[in-house]
């Protein structure tokens, strides 16, 4: 999970008018309007490079779907604003069973909060709650979530010192199913490969900038493919920076970190 920036959605044509009817014509009528979130899965596909807000995979062969982070069944009022959509794949969106671990996940119509009496019963009543669920569209939130060198997801706070948070990581967690077998093997298989590269790097360096300009370009393409392996549009990129930033005690990494 990254942060992704809503205040750079670019809402289609006529979007906002299409919205501004579905709101009228009552909360009785929601389905009716399926067009309008629909219509803005593009724009919210734009935003993260074809991939999932929640996992970071990148979506080819799913249809995938515009999520509500509020569940338009809890929050009607809701149903048809754009702060509230999220693009999902079908194993973060929807509930489904993990074949190896046998763990459900998936979002589902889940919202939980900290405090349920705070559960908001208008628009205005939102700010009031507090939930459980992280928001990658809240700069804050995604990095709640740190990962082991296995592509396991874990909480980044200890829960003995900071509960709220490490409840609130290790729930988004199983709701999201960030723990899904398939994904954590995609990760562990990118981990290897960054290693690889990193390796590969590390033997060239030492005979950089010597007048061999085979091996400064060897160097440089190692380098460049492990930049573009943490770049805001690569799969997995928020796993494949913390997994390089193990390897800051690499002279180059730190500023390979810092100019990526």
């Amino acid at each position: 999970m990254r942060y992704i920036n809503l205040d750079q959605l670019k809402l289609p044509d006529g979007w906002q008018a299409r919205a501004d009817e579905a709101i009228a014509d009552g909360y009785g009528k929601t389905k009716d309007y399926s067009d309008v979130w629909r219509g803005l899965k593009q724009p919210l596909m734009e935003l993260s490079h074809g991939k999932c807000y929640y996992c970071e995979i990148v979506q080819e062969r799913s249809d995938g779907a515009v999520d509500h982070f509020r569940p338009k069944s809890k929050y009607p009022w809701s149903a048809f604003s754009s702060a509230n959509y999220r693009f999902a794949c079908t194993f973060c969106n929807s509930v489904r069973t993990d074949k190896d671990s046998e763990k459900s996940g998936g979002k589902g119509d889940k919202f939980p909060l900290l405090d349920e009496s705070k559960r908001a019963t208008c628009c205005d009543e939102e700010a009031n709650e507090g939930p459980i669920l992280l928001d990658p569209c809240k700069p804050d939130e995604p990095g709640l979530i740190d990962f082991d060198e296995t592509g396991k997801p874990i909480p980044t706070y200890l829960e003995q010192a900071h509960a709220g948070r490490y409840r609130r990581a290790t729930e988004s967690i199983k709701l999201y199913h960030l723990d899904h077998a398939d994904l954590v093997d995609k990760r562990k298989t990118l981990a290897v490969s960054i290693k690889r590269k990193i390796d590969a790097a590390d033997r060239l360096f030492p005979q950089t900038e010597s007048g061999n300009a085979d091996v400064d370009n060897s160097f440089s393409d190692h380098v460049r493919s492990l930049a573009n392996c943490i770049s805001e549009g690569a799969e997995l990129s928020a796993f494949a920076r913390r997994i390089l930033a193990g390897y800051r005690d690499v002279l180059w990494v730190e500023s390979l970190l810092r100019s990526a």
